[in-house]
């Protein structure tokens, strides 16, 4: 399950239904308006309120992109704000107050800027313009009361899309939670595996190797007292002894030589993809991280980079690449989104005293149209 499949549902089903709603609005009013002797179809009063019709649609569709923009949040706002002068030129053009259903429409955009306390103090005066020109320009004694009527309408709107994304928002924060308890799982597995590799060749080199060499020793003192007809033997014996003492330093070598921590499967369940937004892993085969300190370091600041990402970037590509030359490991972390307004906060400061600690070094590059971030470090297998 991703982030996409999930929030892109309620979405799509919200642009839709607002769609729908403005749809049904501004034909039910363009036909009213066309049917005064004031203002016929395609006169230029009829002309210009489904010019304002289609604006408000427009920055509508293009405020609620699911894509991020390069100036957000500020494109998106203004485009609200737009939005707001075409409900405003309506309430001049049309004579109906049912057009304040755009403005119900408008103010639930505002929980995605602000809290949902601001977007309910927000929405008070912008109904009040309803009252005014309704009352004052169109004649309508009870005007009040469809200003009021509305504004209930709006903070229902608040509050029902204000709850949405916050359960949208925790939803995202524990996928992200899953996300990183996978990986830390995994990590936790590999290093479990070290450990058990270790105590192993650790008892076989301390209790198996003891004994032969106890033996081995037994069987000279043994050849020396002995007569010359079992000498033959227990030379033998002792030679066969000697050779499966070395069989077992070999055994116990290559344990503790295979005793490496396979950090490509938590890596890899970093890897992310949705319609907006892309993670890639690359990783090295054999790598041979022996170190849980080194490993750790590597997961945890590639997590970090991958939450930023998801949650900050407007980017919709990032790549990780981990690999090895010689004795040094280089993690590359790379995405396409911009960065003007780059400013380091607590997720950097923590991926630079990580890479401190392991007396490594990493660098951070903030450009006009990518984010890298490269963590070099010796690691002596």
């Amino acid at each position: 399950m991703n982030i996409k499949s999930v929030t892109s549902k309620y979405i799509d089903q919200e642009q839709w239904v607002a769609v729908l709603s403005w749809a049904l609005l501004s034909s039910f009013c363009l036909y009213l308006l066309g049917q005064r002797e004031q203002t016929p179809f395609f006169s230029p009063h009829w002309i210009i309120a489904a010019v304002f019709f289609v604006v408000f649609m427009v920055c509508f569709t293009i405020a609620t992109r699911e894509q991020p923009y390069k100036n957000e949040p500020w494109l998106r706002l203004s485009l609200v704000f737009v939005q707001l002068v075409a409900i405003f030129s309506l309430y001049y053009l049309i004579p109906y107050s049912v057009v304040a259903i755009l403005m119900t429409i408008c103010v639930a955009q505002l929980p995605y800027y602000t809290s949902i306390r601001n977007s309910v103090l927000i929405s008070i005066p912008l109904s009040v313009p309803l009252w005014l020109i309704y009352q004052f320009g169109w004649g309508d004694s009870y005007a009040w009361v469809s200003a009021i009527l509305f504004w209930a309408f709006n903070l229902f709107a608040i509050v029902t899309m204000g709850t949405r994304l916050r359960e949208t928002e925790a939803l995202e924060r524990e996928l992200a939670i899953n996300r990183e308890l996978r990986a830390t799982q995994m990590l936790l597995e590999e290093a479990s595996k070290q450990n058990e590799r270790t105590r192993i060749a650790r008892n076989i080199h301390d209790l198996i190797g003891h004994h032969l060499t106890a033996l081995s020793i037994n069987l000279q003192v043994a050849s020396r007292k002995a007569g010359d007809d079992l000498k033959p033997t227990l030379e033998k014996s002792q030679s066969i002894t000697k050779l499966l003492l070395s069989d077992v330093r070999e055994a116990v070598s290559d344990l503790r030589d295979s005793a490496v921590l396979d950090i490509e499967k938590a890596l890899q369940s970093l890897a992310y993809r949705s319609a907006d937004k892309q993670v890639e892993v690359r990783c090295q085969k054999n790598l041979g991280i022996q170190a849980i300190d080194i490993a750790e370091a590597v997961l945890r600041i590639s997590q970090e980079a991958v939450t930023n990402f998801l949650k900050h970037s407007n980017g919709n590509r990032q790549s990780i690449s981990l690999s090895r030359q010689g004795n040094t490991l280089c993690l590359f972390i790379e995405d396409n989104g911009s960065t003007q307004h780059f400013k380091e906060g607590n997720g950097l400061t923590g991926m630079q005293e990580r890479a401190n600690d392991l007396g490594a070094e990493l660098i951070v590059e903030a450009k006009s149209k990518g984010f890298n971030l490269q963590l070099t470090l010796e690691d002596n297998v």
